[in-house]
C-alpha cells in the first residue's frame, strides 16, 4: 500500500470518527429539543383545561368552553405523541452512542498505530486474510 493510499484510508477514518461523534451529538439535541416541547405543550394544554373550566365556572357559553376542552385534549394527544418521539429518539441516541464507542474501541487503537507507525502498511489484502 502507498502512502498516499495509507493516508487516504486514515483520513477516511478520521472523517468517519468525526462524522460519527457529530452526528450522535446531532441526535441528542434532537432528543433535548423534542423534549423541552412535549413539556411546552402538555404547560399548555393544563392551561387550555384550566380556562375551559374557568369559563364553565363563570358559565360562559357551552360552546366556547367545548373548544378550549377539546383544544387541551388536542394538546395532550401531541404531548403524547411528542413522548414516543421522544422515546424513539432516546433509543436512536443510544444507538448512536454505541457505534460511537465500538467503532473507537474496535478500531481506535489500529488507527493511532497507522498514524504513529514509521512503518507504511500493507496492501489491503494482506490484512484480509485468516
Amino acid at each position: 500500500m502507498s502512502v498516499t493510499e495509507s493516508l487516504k484510508d486514515a483520513a477516511n477514518y478520521a472523517v468517519l470518527r468525526t462524522k460519527l461523534a457529530w452526528l450522535t451529538h446531532q441526535v441528542h439535541v434532537h432528543g433535548e429539543t423534542v423534549t423541552k416541547l412535549a413539556a411546552d405543550v402538555d404547560e399548555t394544554a393544563e392551561q387550555m383545561q384550566d380556562a375551559s373550566e374557568t369559563m364553565k365556572a363563570l358559565a360562559v357559553d357551552d360552546a366556547t368552553t367545548a373548544e378550549f376542552a377539546e383544544a387541551a385534549l388536542t394538546m395532550t394527544g401531541a404531548k403524547e405523541a411528542a413522548g414516543e418521539y421522544n422515546s424513539a429518539a432516546d433509543s436512536a441516541a443510544a444507538a448512536a452512542d454505541d457505534a460511537k464507542t465500538t467503532v473507537e474501541s474496535d478500531h481506535g487503537g489500529i488507527a493511532d498505530a497507522v498514524d504513529t507507525s514509521s512503518v507504511e502498511m500493507a496492501e489491503a489484502a494482506f490484512y484480509a486474510q485468516q
